[in-house]
């Protein structure tokens, strides 16, 4: 006979009688079957309970009783010293037949034998844990006595009844069972279990469920199980059906715990859903209605960032497989319109906040990952501008955003199109801060920029240059979100124009600081070749031609190349005046010691654009240069005073055959470029230029 158990609490022949909510009450002190009084082990005792549970001890008596009948005896919780926590000897015996009327510590000594909490589950909750059900105790929806005569071999107890629905009953039998009350709690429990499981089960379990009991809990679940099963049209449907529930939004935000987590569900796998579909008009025409009910604003800012970043990427791989296929415009057009489409959406649900400008001028700088040339540039400018600089890079587009309110402008220095950049480069328009898209090279204009994939002399291959052609479109996307350009020169101005919003761009020339010259005592007459980007140097181009002119008659003549300068091999006859220092950093030390400087262009848009950095260098030194003519050395030099510009190839030969053989025309050559450095070049010059666009910035309306 078992010991220490009441009379009401002994199990009815098969399983305990299974009640409407899906739980085993308890029995009450008075053996009673009352409605509304739980039944109790008659020597219940509450403080005993609250004792040996301490996250209860605030219940009341009647509380503590409540608990223990709602959830405590099928979670193990023990009331009174004798009895361990996690463990149930009901739930033991009924499930170990054999121990069907063995006593309590009996029960316990077994099961503590057979490995504890380790082995066979001690009590209903860690049963139905290890049977991957979220129920609180054993569903009295499953017609469990039904099912062991469709499958006698599960008879031994309900549990083993429980255990072989999941495992095989379901999916052979599941829709003609005839459930209980609570069903559909029941089925979604499976549901979940089989979700857990990556099994498709799982939509079957949840179709039975939403056709019992079509709560917004279920629906959502079913849509899920659709999406992971990558049916998405029906997920589509389903998402879209919630969505129209005008109840499940009205509830929002202080509807209960469920129904908040079945909005947020619908929504992500709405966004999920449409992308995968590619069903973007619907995404884009919903979504703002949607979110514009009363829904968190975390949870729809979150929505739109991540349907903005699917729906770029989708559009970014269609425009990439274009550009693939040679078909260029069409990518950029492609391109382009994801670019609207994420500016159209961030403008229709993201919200822009209210401007607020600090008391002294502020702006925002947002930059990343800059060459050597541009990065040296943004250093200078942060000392020049002449207010507080605040500068982000793109893992903190985010910060960047929330602190445009404050900024009297935003600088987006050679940025490409990112979601997260259209998005912050929106919210200053909304703001009305007024942005500013700098660039140093021709990169915003697909006419010009790359350059063919031939000039690469085959560096890169065809995929590599496709990034460099999707990376052009990025470019001129972001600077046409911004209000104004910003570049080194005109002629690339007049490029930035085209695209900007109000069609201006400011021009701020490049700088440097004078510094001393150091060459070499001696006959020998140094020249310096620099290439930033690949130049093959041979007798088939003016340099080229002129250099190996010079170096035959000359024999006082050396050669110094820096950067990516290749030689051909008819210059290997004289490599024993030549140096070649590569790609190094201080390429400016190596031409500090030498006599006339070499600046070759190819006769691109794109480098006629370019600042003349290359003249500046050696105007620090007061170092002569002989140099392309090209629009932007005519900007600010003047032939023959501060420059020797020469254009096509028997021009540059003379003229440097001219200047190897007149060190008096070089040295005023290196004389006026100092000069016209100290006035046009200078940092003062560029920091008036600066404090007249912060002006005109500031002055500007929104």
């Amino acid at each position: 006979m078992r010991a220490n158990l009441s009379e009401n609490s002994h199990l009815h022949l098969g399983g305990p009688e299974p009640l409407r909510d899906g739980t085993d009450r308890p029995a009450g002190r008075d053996g009673g079957a009352g409605r509304g009084t739980p039944r109790l082990p008659a020597d219940f005792s509450p403080q005993g309970y609250r004792d040996r549970n301490p996250e209860l001890r605030d219940l009341s008596d009647d509380e503590a009783g409540l608990h223990y009948a709602a959830a405590g005896k099928a979670s193990g919780l023990a009331y009174r010293p004798d009895q361990m926590a996690g463990f149930d000897p009901d739930h033991f015996r009924e499930t170990h037949p054999a121990f069907a009327h063995a006593d309590d510590a009996t029960c316990l000594a077994a099961w503590q034998a057979q490995g504890g909490a380790e082995g066979d589950p001690g009590h209903q909750a860690a049963h139905l844990a290890r049977l991957g059900l979220s129920l609180r105790a054993y569903p009295a929806a499953f017609p469990w006595r039904f099912y062991t005569r469709l499958y006698p071999r599960a008879a031994a107890h309900r549990w083993a009844a429980l255990a072989h629905f999941l495992r095989e009953g379901f999916a052979e039998s599941g829709e003609q069972i005839p459930y209980g009350e609570d069903a559909a709690s029941f089925l979604i429990a499976v549901g979940d279990h089989f979700a857990a499981r990556h099994s498709s089960a799982a939509i079957r379990a949840y179709e039975l469920a939403a056709a019992r009991a079509p709560s917004r809990t279920t629906r959502a679940r079913l849509a899920e199980a659709y999406g992971r099963a990558g049916a998405w049209s029906a997920a589509l449907a389903l998402y879209e059906e919630l969505l129209d529930d005008e109840e499940l939004l009205d509830g929002l935000p202080g509807s209960p715990a469920a129904d908040a987590a079945a909005c947020e569900v619908a929504f992500r796998g709405f966004v999920t859903a449409a992308a995968a579909r590619a069903a973007w008009p619907r995404l884009f025409a919903r979504l703002p209605r949607a979110l514009a009910g009363p829904v968190p604003a975390p949870l729809g800012d979150a929505l739109v960032r991540d349907a903005a970043e699917r729906y770029f990427a989708e559009r970014g791989r269609a425009a990439r497989a274009l550009y693939a296929q040679g078909r260029r415009e069409e990518g950029d057009a492609c391109l382009a319109e994801a670019i609207r489409g994420v500016a159209d959406l961030s403008a229709a649900c993201l919200p822009a906040g209210t401007r607020a400008p600090s008391p002294e001028p502020f702006v925002a700088v947002l930059a990343d990952g800059l060459p050597d040339g541009a990065r040296r540039r943004l250093e200078r400018s942060i000392d020049l501008l002449g207010c507080a600089v605040r500068v982000f890079d793109l893992g903190a587009v985010r910060a960047f955003e929330e602190a445009l309110p404050e900024a009297h402008a935003a600088i987006v220095v050679r940025m490409p199109a990112w979601p997260t950049v259209v998005q912050a480069l929106v919210r200053a328009r909304r703001l009305g801060v007024p942005t500013v898209y700098e660039t140093d090279e021709l990169t915003v204009d697909p006419h010009h920029a790359p350059p063919p994939l031939a000039a690469f002399a085959g560096r890169i291959g065809e995929q590599v240059y496709d990034d460099l052609v999707f990376g052009v479109a990025l470019y001129r996307g972001a600077a046409a979100l911004c209000a104004y350009g910003l570049a080194p020169t005109r002629a690339l101005a007049a490029h930035l124009d085209r695209v900007v919003g109000t069609g201006r761009s400011f021009v701020v020339r490049d700088v440097a600081v004078p510094d001393a010259a150091s060459r070499e005592t001696g006959d020998g007459i140094g020249l310096f070749l620099h290439a930033a980007r690949s130049r093959v140097v041979g007798p088939a181009d003016a340099t080229g031609a002129a250099l190996l002119h010079v170096l035959e008659r000359e024999p006082q003549v050396r050669l110094t190349t820096a950067g990516f300068v290749l030689l051909d091999d008819a210059f290997a006859p004289f490599s024993d005046r030549i140096t070649q220092a590569g790609p190094v950093r201080d390429w400016e030390e190596a031409l500090r010691g030498c006599d006339l400087n070499l600046v070759p262009a190819d006769g691109s848009e794109a480098e006629a654009c370019l600042a003349p950095t290359g003249w500046l260098a050696a105007a620090r030194f007061g170092i002569p240069t002989l140099a392309d003519d090209t629009p932007a050395h005519r900007e600010t030099l003047q032939d023959g005073v501060d420059i020797h510009l020469a254009a096509g190839r028997d021009a540059w030969t003379t003229a440097l055959a001219t200047l190897v053989a007149a060190p008096d025309r070089r040295a005023a050559l290196g004389s006026g470029a100092a000069r016209r450095l100290r006035s046009t070049h200078a940092p003062e010059a560029a920091a008036a230029a600066y404090r007249a666009m912060i002006e005109t910035l500031r002055s500007r309306r929104p």
